[in-house]
Order: structure tokens, then sequence, then C-alpha cells
């Protein structure tokens, strides 16, 4: 599937089972900040934190 817009995206992968993540997770963690960004940093799955705060890097 593709996906136009970041908000799309976000949307489409609310209730996404492709990895063992989503045995465990509450909420997904999309990100935040500028989606025009020229760098994107990718972490790897969650933490408790993260997972609760739905906010990347920030356990």
């Amino acid at each position: 599937m593709t996906y136009d817009t970041w908000e799309e995206l976000e949307v489409g992968i609310e209730g996404c089972k492709k990895c063992r993540l989503c045995e465990t997770r509450n909420n997904i963690v999309f990100g935040v900040g500028n989606k025009n960004a020229d760098l994107m940093f990718i972490g790897e799955g969650p933490g408790a934190d993260e997972d609760r705060l739905r906010r990347t890097f920030c356990g």
C-alpha cells in the first residue's frame, strides 16, 4: 500500500500487526517534527516511555 501524505500513513499504520511489536504495544509511535526535513532518525522498537507518551526518543 502507498500513501500520499504523512497523515494518511499515520492513519494507515494505526492497527498494524505486521511485526511482533503489536503483541505488547499500546500505541503506535509515529514521530514528531518537521515532516519536510532533509534528515530523519528512525529508531528500533519503541520502549515503554515512547509507547506510553506516543513520542519518539523520550525514554
